[in-house]
């Protein structure tokens, strides 16, 4: 009987031990360790972005001024002297004002002249007619201007055959052979004239000069204007609805900086011209803005510790969030309690929305080696709901920030003097994301504020 009261004891106890054991076991079933390691360091980029853009400085002359000009300087009598007939002169007056016009990117001028011939002791009769010529104007690599002439013809008819005594003499192919030489006192003349009203390289360097020294935008906020010219493009001559102009562009990169003033660079000459099709009138002013890291957990943090966040029945508390930069992504750094312990990273692509002002993150996804190791012990947290948690906590509003810029950037193109006589004018249109780059405390956001801007010389 005693026998078989230790037996049933022993029995008891094997049951209550085994009993023991399945609940301890199932316990450390539904409560995984993991412990991944950190990701691999990548190399960051050193600097963000930079869009050139062009800062134009226009000279403009209009069809008035040039033909007030060109009458001042171009002489009554434009040509005396032989023609292709041996003996016979002419002598070609100017009878009444030039007339200049602007159309197709070329100058048109209209001369009124009289014509006179003689041969000896003849004369024909005074011809009254007008000349007319085509201005090409370029600008050659030593900063001139440089107009090509060219004969268009006479805006009446001369009779083909007219007597003088008793010859006969071709008076239209006489007169047009006078033009040739007429072209060339024109084309001298004209050239001088064109280069006075439009002194780029005296222009322009005044320009560039006064665009390599920072501008103070906002004493309050210490706020300065700083550009960086880089090179100098000429554009087409243009030559529309009575206007001319001479369009240079400085190829700049701009940018807003807040704090003390930037250091002044050591002046650069002014480089060679270099040619260029269309005139870009598009300015940008790089507005730069650094979110560290810190800040954005400051928000983050209080909405996603300690709370809890399950899956398929099980769940785990976060314990600890950190966030650091990794190559050109943001690595977060998590520490759980509850089904799932330990420390695993995830990785996501920073993105910043210019038209909300909103930071966020996108693609939050597990990092690979803490991936294989959840599909070894614990899948079900693959398909949780952390990722979209973190994703959704992790933003910020940066509208305060680029507001102010925004203002600023507008002080600098509404009517900012670069220097004496030298002011720049315009108007800020658009703000549009150029860069984002991943550092490893904080990421720097550069968006453009573009408009369009030009020189005026006063």
């Amino acid at each position: 009987m005693m026998h078989l009261f230790n037996r049933t004891t022993s029995l008891i106890g094997l049951t209550f031990t085994a009993l023991v054991l399945f609940f301890i076991t199932s316990a450390n079933a539904d409560n995984t360790t993991l412990t991944a390691q950190r990701p691999k360091d990548e190399a960051f980029r050193k600097e963000l972005k930079k869009d050139l853009s062009s800062l134009n400085i226009s000279i403009e002359v209009t069809e008035k001024d040039l033909s007030s000009n060109l009458n001042r300087i171009i002489p009554k009598e434009l040509y005396k002297g032989g023609t292709t007939t041996q003996g016979l002169t002419a002598v070609i007056l100017k009878n009444g004002p030039i007339a200049v016009s602007a159309a197709d990117n070329y100058l048109y001028l209209t001369i009124p002249i009289t014509i006179s011939l003689s041969y000896g002791m003849f004369e024909i009769p005074t011809i009254a007619n007008k000349l007319k010529f085509k201005l090409d104007p370029k600008v050659t690599p030593d900063w001139k201007v440089n107009a090509e002439v060219y004969y268009l013809g006479l805006s009446d008819l001369v009779a083909e055959n007219v007597g003088v005594g008793p010859f006969s003499i071709k008076t239209r192919s006489i007169v047009e052979g006078v033009t040739q030489p007429l072209q060339r006192i024109l084309s001298g003349l004209i050239n001088k004239k064109l280069n006075e009203q439009f002194p780029l390289k005296t222009e322009v360097t005044k320009v560039w000069d006064s665009a390599q020294k920072p501008v103070l935008l906002d004493r309050n906020y210490s706020a300065w204007l700083k550009i960086t010219p880089q090179d100098v493009l000429i554009y087409p001559f243009y030559a529309q609805k009575g206007l001319a102009k001479l369009t240079v562009g400085l190829n700049s990169f701009a940018e807003l900086v807040v704090g003390p003033e930037p250091a002044t660079r050591a002046p650069v000459p002014l480089p060679n011209l270099k040619l260029a099709n269309g005139a870009g009138r598009t300015f940008r002013i790089a507005l730069n803005t650094d979110l560290f890291y810190k800040d954005l957990l400051s928000i983050a943090l209080p909405l996603l510790l300690n709370k809890e966040l399950g899956s398929d029945g099980k769940s785990i508390i976060l314990k600890e969030l950190d966030l650091y930069g990794n190559g050109d992504r943001l690595i977060i750094k998590v520490a759980a309690t509850g089904s799932l312990d330990g420390t695993f990273f995830l990785n996501c692509r920073p993105v910043f929305n210019p038209q909300t002002s909103m930071f966020s993150v996108e693609d939050v996804d597990f990092d690979m080696q803490t991936r294989d190791l959840l599909l070894r012990s614990a899948d079900w947290f693959l398909h949780g709901t952390i990722r979209s948690r973190i994703q959704e906590k992790l933003n910020m509003d940066l509208t305060q920030r680029l507001t102010q810029a925004r203002e600023m950037a507008n002080k600098a193109l509404t009517r900012l003097k670069l220097a004496e006589n030298i002011v720049l004018t315009g108007n800020v249109k658009t703000m549009k994301l150029s860069d984002v780059m991943v550092q490893k405390d904080k990421i720097s956001i550069q968006v453009n504020a573009e408009g369009e801007t030009a020189i005026v010389f006063h």
